[in-house]
């Protein structure tokens, strides 16, 4: 107990020597730069999200899913798929 989580991680004390004008001046800074990270997250995700669907789109489009039979129908079959014993 007593042991500061940045000394165990790091191995020395953090020492913050800020006067109230820089640390305003870097909250404004760390402000903007969250605000740049969450716009380029939000714009990763919409293309992400735009690359799953063109990436299914022609999945699906190649993907053979076989003809539609109903009980009844004619249907014309290849005699070498046939095997002969």
């Amino acid at each position: 107990m007593g042991t500061l989580l940045f000394k165990a991680n790091y191995g020395y004390k953090l020492i913050i020597s800020l006067i109230l004008k820089q640390v305003m001046k870097i909250s404004e800074i760390a402000k903007e730069r969250v605000e740049i990270l969450i716009n380029l997250y939000k714009n990763l995700y919409k293309t992400a999200k735009l690359i799953q669907e063109c990436i299914r789109k022609y999945y699906n489009l190649k993907k053979f899913k076989g003809l539609y039979l109903k009980k009844g129908d004619k249907v014309w079959l290849l005699y070498k798929n046939f095997k002969l014993r």
